[in-house]
This record gives C-alpha cells, structure tokens and sequence, in this order.
C-alpha cells in the first residue's frame, strides 16, 4: 500500500547554512508518527519542507504516491495536506469565521461539510462560535487551529509543537481529539519536544540530531527503555 507521506534523501539549508542532511522519513497510511528531538535539529525546518513552505536543496517528497517535491503549498492542501503550526488564527475575527475563512476556496458544499465535521470533532468550539478567536483559552485556539486545518478535510496532517506552553491538562484534551482524528484514517507525523506526550501517542518515532536522523523506534517497545529515550533526547544513537 503506498505510503501517506515520504521524505527520502531531504537536505535542506537556509542560505549558506545546512539544516537537514539526507533525511529519510516515511509515514504509512492511517499512521501516527512522531518526530522528537531537542531545540535547533531540523524538526520544524522538515516539517515546512514537507509541508511545501521550504523548498529542500536536494532529495524528494511524496505525498499520497505523487512526487510534490516542487509541489508549493497551496496545492499540496488541494492534494490532500494540512499542516498546524502554532496558534495561527485572526483574533479579531469570530471563530466560525475564522473555520469558514479555511474554506474559501472549496466548493461550498464541501466546505460546509468540513466545517460540520470539524465542529463535530470540537463542541467546545461549537459553543464559542460567535466569539472572536482572541478571547479563547491557550487551549481553545490550539484547538481552533486544529479545527481550520479539519475544515480541508486532510488525508495526512501535519501538526509541529502541539502541547508547547499549554497545562498538562489541556493537553490531554488535544491529544484524546488527535486520536479521534487518527481513528478516522487520517495519516499525522507530529512534531514533539516532549518525548512523553510523543509515546502517548504515536505509532513509531523518529529521532533527529544535527539535522539528520539519528533512530526511528515502534513507540509501544521505546515506552519500556527510559534510558534508551534519555540518550536519544542528549543526543545519543541507537
């Protein structure tokens, strides 16, 4: 079965400085995978070379079986790709505008039903509908974020730092609503710090250091080895 997302052979460098070195990744359909490592190792830097916003120096991506190496953007969403970065969303804006602002370029009846499932998958935005985005929780705009990049109705989800700066408690929340989106066939690589929340979650990660990866692990088997995933974090290889 052809995989949802690939990265093989991805360097990537902003202008004289090189980021990535031959990163090979691979996410299988229906699949959660996380992407762990410390501050500064190419972690969100693959994330936008996947993703389209950076284009990487050498290697390919593919998307669903097509090569988009060359693919920007814009298009890979229309392909299929949403990315969550941060807590992007217009504050002055209400929240219900903001989901259907993530639709104007679908057609309307597939918007409206982006927008119906993404609600679905979040009530607590549902009952918020009518206020403007910069009066929500830390939480509530992750899961706003969350909730525009549903409305494109994805086949593969790319999410970078979902639990940074949010209480441990929230971040249950989030993770209990990615599972949800998981279980619906859904492909995700996200893109942790935290190696705890990451086990939680995925099915395998992936390790990087200095821009390439330095271990990839099944997450129920890494889950049982806490020194094995201390060396992997101080940079260590396995």
């Amino acid at each position: 079965m052809t995989d949802a997302l690939t990265a093989t052979g991805v360097c990537c460098s902003y202008g004289p400085v090189q980021a990535l070195f031959g990163v090979d990744l691979r996410v299988g359909p229906g699949e959660l995978v996380g992407l762990c490592g410390p501050n500064g190792v190419g972690k969100s830097t693959l994330l936008r070379v996947l993703s389209g916003l950076h284009r990487p120096s050498s290697g390919t991506v593919e998307l669903l079986g097509a090569d988009v190496t060359a693919v920007p953007a814009a298009r890979r969403v229309r392909l299929g790709l949403s990315t969550v970065i941060g807590q992007a969303a217009y504050g002055s804006l209400t929240v219900l505008e903001n989901l259907r602002l993530q639709g104007y370029r679908m057609p309307t009846a597939d918007a409206r039903a982006g927008l119906d499932a993404a609600l679905a998958v979040f009530p607590r935005l549902a009952r918020r509908a009518h206020q403007p985005a910069s009066t929500l929780s830390g939480g509530e705009r992750q899961m706003l974020v969350l909730a525009k990049a549903l409305v494109q109705r994805p086949r593969v989800l790319l999410v970078d730092e979902l639990s940074l700066g949010l209480a441990p408690i929230v971040v249950g929340g989030l993770l209990e609503m990615l599972r949800r989106i998981n279980a619906t066939g859904v492909a995700m690589l996200i893109v942790e710090q935290s190696v705890n929340v990451a086990l939680s979650l995925a099915d395998r990660l992936y390790f990087l250091e200095k821009g390439a990866v330095a271990a990839e692990h099944d997450a129920a088997r890494l889950a049982g080895r806490p020194e094995l995933v201390r060396s992997l974090m101080l940079g260590g290889h396995s």
